[in-house]
């Protein structure tokens, strides 16, 4: 481990103190996961540089969000410091530390020590506290914000989102246990038996695992397995007549795996089976789908804004463009929202994505990916790709990959990737070994092509990839004014070509959804145009919302086709 230079440790040392170092509580802001979770919400301070003036900042933070210039988009370099005392516990093993999301690349060290680094936004990392000491400690994290070419989305390449450096999702100090459940995997089987099995890693050897499955009706049961038997053989549980999830009843049940030692891992799922007819249709638990929602940009919201938005819009069907927020899964779980789930490869060419520079590095996002969701019951598809350009066989290569990826660690999802659709184009022959497409399409907005080819694009889409599962997972129109229905960029163009392609779309039975684009106006990069003669760059606004929340006259378009598309059936 290396140490920060004394001169350094001195300046640091010297400066005055955020907070007075406070004791963390037991406490995470997501229900699934193991016990032991302290959430750092309190005592951090943050600086420019490591020997300038630390001021108070609260977690999580983007240093860089309200500076939409060029310089801010490039972003730079923030320092982030937490003084805490190690809570008084018993059982403790030793410590790590969770970080939820920092964009780009974080170097952290722990009372001068350096403990690790990482690359990479979107999705979670630990750190082993090995210098962690009872009493007083601190942490130090150095984020560069800066993007990277070997890390996605690279540097050099189209920009689809803001570059937000910081700290972006929460942090914990993670108690480590004499026995520690990891990686676990909860599949359902619907039918008669219903069944649920649960398998899982644990580091740590001897006892016995208690597996507690509660759920709607009263139901509740605990087994007993040997701890050696969970990663191979796992624990089984029947659920007589088990409510089934969907977007109209979202059932959830809850185990719970308890080891010996104290740790105790939650987990919440539902009784579900995603499939497709042999025409391709999609189906949920046997009946065909026809979903409606929006897409989202978390960019500075919190998760429950989202969902509260959603909900509002009367959505049940959503996509990012990369994974989200926990506790904004676990939302989706309990509304009966599905996620269509995307790792943020985008717009990169078939020779990116089999790189020795990138490839490693998607494959291995995706395995986390898998590895974090895989038990939420509103996730509907692994897409593993978006727009991809110039595929051919490199990006043929690449899905061949992915595909035994995620068949190994969840294959009882769609998987799908989402690509653009044009009147007269044609997609390549290998993605007949999709589970699902994804079509993103602009027809009316982008270019001259009349609305009215929206439904023979589809057609043709389906005709050229019999058995593929399709969905519309992007199409939108830029709206930042008044003015007549005719000018592209007013609200009343936007909700004129909404409600055409709606109405496309509504009566286009083999379609299992739709989701706009999007659900609130959001920080694209600088110069962005989006189609719209009249841009406010950097800022997208094919919303629904604008960027403070407001409802554009197209919401109320979208809301009531929703409302007349039942969900399943």
């Amino acid at each position: 481990m290396r140490r920060l230079a004394p001169a350094a440790i001195a300046a640091l040392l010297a400066l005055p103190a955020a907070a007075s170092a406070y004791t963390p509580r037991e406490h995470a802001l997501y229900q699934d996961g193991p016990s032991g979770r302290y959430l750092l919400d309190q005592g951090w301070s943050t600086s420019p540089g490591q020997s300038g003036r630390f001021r108070p900042v609260a977690i999580p933070n983007a240093f860089n969000a309200r500076n939409y210039t060029s310089g801010g988009n490039r972003s730079r370099v923030q320092w982030y410091r937490e003084r805490f005392t190690l809570p008084r516990t018993s059982g403790a093993e030793g410590w790590r530390l969770r970080f939820e999301s920092v964009n780009v690349r974080a170097d952290v060290w722990m009372n001068g020590v350096k403990i690790g680094s990482h690359v990479g936004g979107y999705l979670p990392f630990e750190l082993p506290a090995s210098s962690i000491r009872p009493g007083s400690n601190e942490l130090l994290v150095r984020v560069d914000g800066r993007k990277s070419r070997d890390d996605i989305p690279p540097a050099g390449r189209s920009q689809g989102w803001w570059n937000y450096g910081g700290i972006l999702r929460e942090v914990y100090l993670r108690k480590v246990y004499r026995l520690n459940l990891g990686d676990p995997q909860v599949t359902t089987t619907v039918g008669d038996p219903t069944r649920v099995l649960v398998k899982a890693q644990v580091r740590g050897s001897g006892g016995s695992a208690a597996v507690a499955v509660a759920g709607p009706n009263g139901f509740s049961k605990t087994v007993t397995v040997p701890t050696a038997d969970l990663p191979a053989t796992g624990a089984s549980v029947e659920v007589p007549g088990a409510r089934l999830w969907s977007p109209q009843t979202p059932a959830l049940y809850t185990m719970k795996v308890m080891l010996p030692g104290g740790q105790v891992t939650t987990i919440h799922f539902g009784f579900r089976q995603w499939s497709k007819a042999p025409d391709g249709t999609p189906l949920l638990n046997g009946q065909p789908l026809h979903l409606r929602g929006a897409s989202f940009h978390e960019d500075l919201l919190t998760p429950a804004t989202i969902a509260d938005e959603l909900k509002a819009l009367g959505a049940n069907f959503t996509r990012q463009h990369y994974p989200p927020s926990p506790a904004l899964l676990e939302a989706f779980d309990r509304m009966g929202i599905v996620f269509w789930e995307q790792i943020p490869v985008w717009r990169l060419r078939g020779s990116d994505v089999t790189s020795p520079r990138l490839n490693k590095v998607i494959l291995g996002r995706l395995r986390q990916t898998l590895l974090r969701d895989r038990n939420h019951a509103s996730v509907a598809a692994w897409s593993v790709e978006n727009e991809v350009v110039r595929g051919g066989a490199q990006e043929s290569r690449f899905l061949s990959q992915a595909k035994a990826l995620t068949t190994r660690l969840d294959g009882t999802r769609f998987f799908a990737v989402d690509q653009t659709v044009t009147p007269g184009g044609t997609l390549p022959s290998y993605y007949k070994k999709l589970d699902a497409l994804g079509i993103s399409e602009y027809i009316g907005w982008y270019g001259d092509d009349p609305i009215s080819d929206v439904r023979p694009a589809l057609d043709a889409t389906r005709a050229q990839l019999p058995g593929v599962a399709l969905f519309v997972t992007e199409f939108g129109a830029e709206a930042n004014r008044a003015g007549p229905a005719s000018a592209k960029g007013t609200y009343a163009f936007q909700s004129q070509w909404l409600d055409k392609q709606l109405t496309a779309i509504d009566a286009t039975p083999y379609l299992g959804g739709a989701i706009v684009w999007l659900l609130r106006d959001y920080a694209v990069r600088p110069g962005w145009g989006g189609g719209n003669p009249r841009p406010s760059p950097p800022f997208s606004n094919k919303g629904l919302l604008t960027r403070q929340g407001t409802p554009k006259p197209a919401w109320g378009v979208a809301k009531t086709h929703f409302g007349l598309t039942s969900s399943t059936g």
